[in-house]
């Protein structure tokens, strides 16, 4: 059994980098959250330099990837 939730992110992470509540964007550019299977994702856009936020509910779990949306 993994002993942390950085070992699962890890172990299932998706190709790219992924950033935690605190981090600076690299980029400008828009970052999403996926919140599990019933809520639908959180997008939020920041220009470079900008400090990721906490995704509601999701706390110091949150975790932001980086798309190619321009929403």
């Amino acid at each position: 059994m993994p002993s942390s939730i950085e070992e699962v992110l890890y172990r299932y992470r998706p190709y790219g980098s992924v950033f935690k509540p605190g981090d600076k964007a690299p980029v400008s550019s828009t970052y999403i959250c996926q919140r599990g299977t019933m809520l639908p994702p959180v997008r939020v856009q920041l220009s470079k330099g900008d400090a990721f936020p906490e995704a509601e509910d999701l706390g110091a779990h949150t975790r932001w990837y980086e798309t190619n949306i321009q929403a």
